[in-house]
């Protein structure tokens, strides 16, 4: 976490009510709401890509799954008592636990209607299955302790915190659609993009682990960062910055290609400026911003694509 600094005084500390707009702000982005609309439009792209329409239940389903895995660790019990420089992210969360367990539920019936009504329920039945439980074991602790000690989540062994979310980001958002437009994952123009997805997905992840760096270090969360050293782990991303762009998508005109040349150079430049000490909409706005900056190059990219 950033060095230890003074907290921020509370708005009713200085005598004034925040405005509506930072409550609604907070609630989106601390509630994932932006993070799951990012995945739902991504997965949108990627039909558009393809230049095929996807049904509006496959979207519908990646944002009600989204937020529902997002906020289900934000819904369990909290210590209401948090120490006065603790995030705040983290403080939201704990306020706002009735909130979340809202979601959660209301989410998880979602998810139920959708999947059980879906005309692709027998082709995704295993698909969706691998990346629920890959989703419900990365933060919670399915696994042994070493030595007895506490149990872990699959995000506590070294190095595939980073990795997982790549892989399950990119098969929800590549992977699904093509599947769901009954295309096959073999061919070049559905691997390309799931290599320039994963990428870029894992260049984002290396921005969060740089600003925990500290606190992982702390709760002995051995993220790549915490394995190779802040300005290490930062090349690292920068160089999945790189791959993503070097991975150019068939059937796109040079035009296309240079629009995605915009969320590429974005990418780098949050990448680049990212420390410990930026504020929480640093990361919550900017970072998970370029998902939407992204999904949006690809659908303009995709307008000169040949059909």
């Amino acid at each position: 976490m950033p060095p230890q600094h003074a907290a921020a005084p509370s708005s009713s500390a200085l005598g004034y009510r925040r405005p509506w707009f930072w409550a609604v702000t907070d609630a989106v982005l601390y509630g994932n709401g932006l993070v799951a609309a990012a995945a739902a439009i991504l997965v949108m792209a990627s039909g558009r890509y393809w230049q095929q329409a996807l049904p509006l239940s496959v979207p519908a389903l990646v944002l009600a799954a989204t937020m529902f895995v997002y906020n289900l660790n934000g819904a369990r019990r909290h210590n209401l008592r948090l120490p006065p420089h603790v995030p705040a992210r983290r403080r939201w969360i704990v306020q706002h636990r009735p909130l979340l367990l809202s979601v959660v539920l209301a989410s998880a019936a979602v998810v139920v209607a959708l999947y059980l009504t879906s005309p692709f329920i027998e082709r995704l039945t295993w698909f969706l299955g691998h990346l629920a439980l890959l989703s419900l074991a990365y933060s919670w602790p399915v696994l042994p302790g070493r030595d007895g000690g506490r149990r872990r989540g699959l995000r506590d062994i070294p190095g595939l915190k980073t990795l997982l979310i790549g892989y399950v980001w990119s098969a929800v958002t590549v992977w699904l659609p093509a599947l769901c437009l009954g295309l096959s994952i073999d061919t070049a123009a559905v691997w390309l993009l799931f290599g320039r997805r994963f990428f870029f997905i894992l260049a984002i992840a290396l921005v969060f682990d740089l600003r925990d760096v500290s606190r992982d270090r702390r709760a002995g969360t051995a993220t790549l960062p915490v394995l190779l050293g802040y300005e290490r782990g930062r090349y690292v991303a920068l160089g999945c910055v790189v791959a993503s762009a070097a991975l150019v998508l068939p059937g796109l005109a040079l035009a296309g290609q240079m629009v995605l040349a915009v969320p590429t150079l974005l990418t780098a430049l949050v990448v680049w400026f990212a420390n410990e000490a930026r504020s929480d909409y640093y990361y919550a706005l900017l970072a998970d911003g370029l998902l939407l900056v992204q999904a949006g190059a690809l659908f303009v990219a995709a307008a000169g694509t040949a059909t």
